[in-house]
């Protein structure tokens, strides 16, 4: 078998090659053609299915709009218009012979409907929303028509067959266009209808967000790198303000169109992208989007963003002075500043201890309560200064600190706008809350407080909700097999346990609501008296209270036991530091039982404290009976014994990965308490103290 070569092909030549795509092209449809294409199409298709449509469907259409009309002239009591006929009506006026009025094809609300329907079909088809859209409009025509028919029938009924005529041929002619001017403007409108409209308050910012498909120049986003054709080598809006209008006039006139677009400019966006906007068109020049910036500053009510405005304004006091408004801007730029004080220098690198060289600004919450004036008295003593905050207008910790405001009560809706303007005026460093039914609120706010800077250390809330809940609290330490008095909700369970009981509020505080019922008479009597009642058997031994602090990852990093000789209002006002790890032990179980970080006070009893004064490592029953999520009233006491809660707990708050120190103490330690007096004036100015040394 010989094989024969094949001889190659000769390479095609470039006029060839050129030919060939001519001809290949002469049989395709490039991009504007296509488009023309599919125009001439979608017109040729909406007029077959106008006129196929009309002619298959007008008689019946005719009979049916009849039928209606006579029905509805039926219901409304008019038995002198027949549509007996089918397609024409017959109408029995007084003094007068039988009309005959046909219902033409002309009448019919029929064209109406498919020229509506050719829209829907060829050319909005790829929209979801053409159907009901198109339904809508569709009832919308024939209801309309309907009254129509209706008003030109009782013309004709009341009037004579010229009035019939006027006001169905030139009368109906009018209404005929309006409502079906109408319904192309219904069927329009839900068929682009989207979800996401942009809305506005009264102060014209906006509460929802826009969609993306508006996202076009000239509808007020500025979209980054849209490509724009060539514009008109005139403009008319530029030759007029360039040529025409007097500068001082064409200034005005445009910064008047730049406040009236700021809303769209910034107005859509977050916080800390409006912050991002304002540097931005700052860093452009002052010159450039004054009118935006100086509108910025005045209807603005986030700090974060004004506190973005005024640094970029005070960053380029070089640019020169060109404008009242930039001179405006800077003045309030100048104001903005000095009104918030600066935070204070950040502790030195390789600084290996945690004392605090710098003076520090905290906000304290519940000032006026014991726990808040304890730690009030711990942060000045310790070189700090103070915003003390509380509910009381005449609150005692309020005269104590270097700052102080009124807030809401927690619960109030306007507590955490009020708390974030006052922390805006302040600029604390950091916030302390003494008060645990605040936890809630605050949560709320921590991450606009942390914009301000102002931190935080919040315990978790599910833990505080356990805490509150005494019935909770009391399951949880169940659970968890720490030693804890029976708990009854019912009268029933209460008189199943040993008596005396202890009867309380589920949710109370401070010792407010609390009865001893000696017999099941007053048992009952308690559980009517007292709110949301539990009752517990009275426990036998000496009560004690034990300050604690938990770090963030659950650590206890101190415990600091106190006896409770005297209490008043629930408030120790003499007691002593003591020492026992059985206590101790205890309570980690009970902090760690409930998931709580922070400062705690956990209070309950020691059968038989006796063995504890020779030896603090002996074995007592210990029994714990509540665990509050904040620092206690008896707090003194504690710092007294040398464990700086307060001074850890504020390293906590501004340094969250610094490690913590534990905390020792002296056992031994006593407190006897006193009243101490402060005195002011009407107008809230202090008064002397007569007594001062």
């Amino acid at each position: 078998m010989t094989a024969n070569p094949i001889a190659p092909s000769p390479a095609p030549s470039v006029s060839d090659l050129l030919r060939r795509a001519l001809r290949r092209d002469r049989f395709r449809v490039h991009g504007a053609a296509r488009r023309r294409r599919a125009v001439v199409l979608e017109i040729v298709g909406a007029t077959l299915w106008c006129l196929v449509g009309f002619a298959v469907l007008i008689t019946g259409a005719r009979h049916l709009e009849v039928w209606l009309s006579s029905r509805a002239l039926d219901l409304l009591g008019e038995t002198r218009i027949s549509g007996a006929l089918g397609d024409a009506f017959l109408i029995f006026g007084p003094g007068q012979d039988p009309l005959i009025a046909e219902l033409t094809a002309s009448c019919s609300a029929l064209t109406s409907l498919l020229a509506l329907s050719a829209l829907a079909v060829f050319v909005l088809r790829r929209r979801p929303h053409v159907l009901g859209g198109f339904l809508v409009a569709a009832a919308w025509i024939l209801l309309a028509n309907q009254l129509r028919l209706i008003l030109s029938l009782l013309a004709g009924l009341h009037l004579d067959v010229n009035a019939l005529v006027l006001f169905h041929d030139w009368v109906g002619a009018l209404l005929n266009f309006g409502y079906t001017l109408i319904g192309l403007l219904i069927m329009i409108a839900l068929t682009m209808h989207s979800s996401e409209r942009a809305e506005q308050d009264r102060s014209g910012r906006h509460t929802a967000g826009r969609p993306d498909a508006w996202a076009r120049p000239g509808l007020g986003y500025r979209v980054e790198n849209v490509e724009r054709g060539r514009g008109p080598r005139i403009r008319l809006a530029a030759f007029v303000h360039r040529r025409l209008l007097p500068r001082a006039v064409s200034r005005r006139l445009a910064a008047r169109r730049e406040r009236g677009r700021i809303d769209y400019r910034l107005g859509h966006l977050d916080p800390a992208e409006r912050a991002a906007a304002v540097r931005e068109l700052a860093g452009k020049g002052l010159g450039v989007h004054t009118a935006t910036l100086v509108a910025v500053a005045t209807h603005e009510t986030d700090a974060t963003v004004l506190d973005a405005l005024a640094d970029a304004v005070a960053a380029r006091q070089w640019e020169p002075v060109s404008d009242r408004q930039i001179v405006a801007l800077r003045l309030w730029s100048r104001a903005w500043l000095m009104r918030a004080p600066a935070a204070p220098p950040a502790a030195p690198a390789g600084e290996s201890d945690h004392e605090e060289p710098f003076v520090r600004l905290v906000a304290v919450t519940g000032a006026g309560g014991p726990a808040g004036v304890a730690v009030i008295r711990a942060l000045r003593a310790a070189g700090h200064r103070v915003l003390a905050l509380d509910a009381d207008p005449d609150a005692v910790g309020l005269r104590l600190g270097d700052a102080a405001a009124v807030l809401p009560r927690a619960d109030a809706d306007g507590y955490g706008e009020t708390l974030l303007d006052v922390v805006a005026a302040h600029r604390p460093d950091a916030l302390i809350c003494t008060v645990a039914e605040e936890y809630a609120a605050l949560g709320a706010v921590t991450a606009r407080l942390a914009a301000l800077g102002c931190r935080t250390w919040l315990p978790d809330s599910d833990a505080v909700r356990t805490c509150l809940d005494k019935a909770a609290f009391a399951a949880a330490l169940h659970a968890a097999g720490v030693p804890h008095p029976a708990t009854a909700t019912t009268v029933e369970q209460a008189a199943a346990l040993p008596g005396p009981w202890i009867v309380k509020p589920a949710h109370g505080r401070g010792s407010r609501d609390v009865h001893l019922a000696w017999t099941g008479d007053e048992l009952a009597r308690a559980f009517v008296a007292v709110p949301g009642p539990i009752a517990q058997p009275r426990l036998a031994g000496r009560e004690f209270t034990a300050d604690v602090l938990v770090a963030r990852d659950g650590t206890l990093l101190t415990c600091v036991p106190r006896w409770r000789d005297e209490t008043k209002a629930g408030i120790s006002v003499r007691g002593a530091t003591f020492d026992s790890s059985a206590v101790t032990r205890v309570v980690a179980d009970a902090v760690r039982a409930v998931g709580l970080t922070g400062p705690a006070n956990v209070q309950g009893f020691v059968a038989d404290p006796a063995p504890l004064v020779a030896d603090p490592d002996a074995e007592v029953a210990v029994t714990v009976v509540e665990l509050n999520p904040r620092f206690s009233g008896g707090l003194p006491l504690s710092l007294a014994a040398g464990a700086d809660l307060v001074g850890t707990y504020l390293i906590g708050i501004v340094e969250p990965d610094a490690p913590l120190p534990r905390l020792s103490f002296q056992p031994g330690v006593r407190m006897a308490r006193h009243f101490a007096e402060v005195y002011y004036g009407a107008d809230g100015a202090p008064v002397t103290d007569p007594l001062a040394a």
